[in-house]
């Protein structure tokens, strides 16, 4: 394979680095911010096009790593190249292969997306080893793709991209806000230092990998505490009021699974 990547942002920056290391395949980066795909070429080893024209003829795969609000302006350049051959892959979570079939060309179209959060250009590669993927479209070189991908590929139907994006936003995004959430309480009573509090978060998640979410619960909630519950609901307010009774709704239903307890009090308490 000789790969080009369009799109010189975190995602564009990490896999082309991470596949040159491996395989010294990457020919090149292209993006319309020249500066940017120069950074990227460097930073991968690699060369840098400043025409996309001229990426799409060097290579015989291309990797769109371009924003989901750019990818269609891509496709849109690319239906007036020679594409014949080609295997275009886009590394967008939310669409499918799909959004390639206004090119109506004799080619190979594909949809890789990352199990992960590219939060830094320049070290994300670093963990791409342990991680996953997800591919969806046309699999003739799926072997290839295998390794290229240290055999972390995981097929899935493209019927099922929006169930698989919906909750790989709330592994990633929402995991994030419900950390900010209580680091804002923590704050209000001069609790500053993550230091005091990120060993229950890693503790947690560690608990969550070895025994699942249902085992590794703990809380009041799952302990029927509906003292506790009510002294939490009366220091909450808002939207966050109406996160907490939303995810104990999630967690009394969670709790029916783990034991035998009867929760309909809790349920009352918490009805949003």
């Amino acid at each position: 394979m000789k790969i080009g990547f369009i799109g010189a942002g975190n995602v564009g920056f990490s896999l082309s680095k991470w596949i040159n290391l491996k395989h010294h395949n990457v020919c090149g980066i292209y993006s319309k911010n020249v500066s940017d795909a120069k950074l990227a070429a460097d930073f991968s080893i690699s060369e840098y096009y400043s025409d996309i024209k001229d990426i799409v003829y060097a290579c015989d795969t291309l990797f769109l790593t371009v924003n989901d609000d750019s990818i269609i302006d891509v496709v849109d350049e690319l239906s007036n190249l020679n594409l014949k051959n080609k295997i275009l892959i886009h590394t967008s979570g939310s669409y499918t292969s799909d959004i390639f079939q206004k090119l109506n060309i004799d080619n190979y179209c594909i949809s890789i997306h990352p199990l992960y959060a590219f939060n830094d250009k320049y070290n994300s590669y670093k963990n791409l080893d342990d991680i996953y993927f997800t591919i969806e479209g046309n699999l003739k070189y799926i072997n290839e793709l295998q390794e290229l991908f240290n055999n972390k590929l995981v097929i899935i139907n493209k019927e099922n991209k929006e169930k698989y994006h919906l909750a790989s936003s709330i592994i990633s995004n929402m995991v994030c806000s419900l950390v900010y959430m209580a680091e804002e309480i923590y704050k209000s009573i001069g609790i500053m230092n993550k230091d005091i509090y990120m060993p229950l978060l890693l503790n947690n998640i560690s608990n969550i990998k070895n025994n699942g979410p249902i085992e590794a619960l703990t809380g009041p909630i799952l302990r029927l505490d509906l003292n506790t519950v009510k002294k939490h609901l009366n220091n909450l307010n808002g939207n966050d009021l109406l996160i907490y009774k939303s995810l104990g709704l999630k967690i009394i239903e969670m709790s029916e699974k783990k034991t035998s307890k009867n929760y309909n009090e809790m349920k009352k308490l918490l009805e949003v």
